[in-house]
């Protein structure tokens, strides 16, 4: 298997999301969803946008594995996991039930991992076209320009992206920041665009309870790469993801900018040991 450089994978994954809002925008109002076994929704547009992006990767990498969110149609085309050294990991459209409702507010996610490393990362807001993008050891870009994560004096509020888990431990933890001052909970609907917005500095910490490899794989290079903190609820870093590992298993995370990632996991690990996940 012959090396890739990133700035291959990037422009590659990069042009891929943009067809992808190319073709949710185009079938936004005949968007009509079913439910999964997990009860998500989903619709023939995530389907579309998949079959695009897997197709694509199959023509130039045939070599290369994918981990993605909906049934894959044609996995003979793709490299075992087990035995590839790269893996596109692919959120076709995360944020579903704000597609079907028209708010305007649903990514892509794509991420490469080489040997369960993500080393790309591309996550591309439809609407407004904004498109976060990141390399191993080559920082944060939004819209082509350098970003990082929030530097703001303590004083200011903090704004947190939270997760839309109606879970015990999720309700839990949210009453217990909405009752800290100058915590602020935000809810955009994506867990990729919440990571994007604590890598780019919009949001100051994420919290993720029933969070997939898919949702996260890009946001984890972004918030890594933009000098902020990300881990699993035990303190623990997540990655490299085990190529034998699950990607649809339940990967709880929380990412926060270094002066607010300890004390917001405390307060998690006061919480958990009395309630699930």
């Amino acid at each position: 298997m012959k090396n890739v450089s990133p700035a291959e994978l990037l422009t590659f994954a990069k042009r891929l999301a943009q067809q992808a809002a190319t073709v949710s925008l185009g079938r936004l109002r005949q968007a009509t969803a079913q439910r999964k076994a997990d009860s998500s929704l989903v619709t023939e547009t995530d389907h579309h946008i998949q079959a695009l992006i897997l197709n694509a990767v199959a023509e130039a990498y045939p070599d290369h594995a994918i981990a993605a969110e909906e049934a894959v149609s044609a996995p003979h085309r793709h490299a075992d996991r087990k035995n590839a050294r790269y893996c596109w990991v692919v959120d076709p459209l995360d944020g579903t039930r704000n597609y079907v409702a028209q708010i305007p507010c649903f990514t892509t996610s794509i991420a490469v991992m080489d040997r369960g490393w993500p080393i790309v990362g591309v996550v591309l807001e439809h609407n407004s076209g904004w498109v976060w993008t990141a390399t191993q050891g080559g920082g944060v870009r939004l819209n082509d320009q350098p970003v990082r994560a929030s530097e703001t004096p303590p004083e200011t509020d903090r704004i947190v992206g939270f997760t839309s888990s109606k879970s015990s431990a999720a309700v839990g933890i949210m009453r217990d920041w909405l009752a800290r001052r100058g915590l602020i909970n935000r809810n955009m609907g994506s867990t990729a665009l919440h990571l994007a917005m604590v890598a780019s500095g919009a949001l100051d910490a994420a919290l993720l309870i029933k969070c997939k490899l898919w949702d996260m794989a890009a946001g984890y290079l972004m918030v890594c790469e933009a000098g902020a903190a990300f881990t699993d609820l035990t303190g623990r870093d997540p990655m490299p993801f085990p190529a034998d590992a699950d990607p649809g298993a339940d990967i709880p995370g929380l990412a926060a900018r270094q002066d607010m990632h300890a004390s917001l996991l405390t307060s998690v690990a006061e919480i958990l040991p009395h309630r699930a996940i």
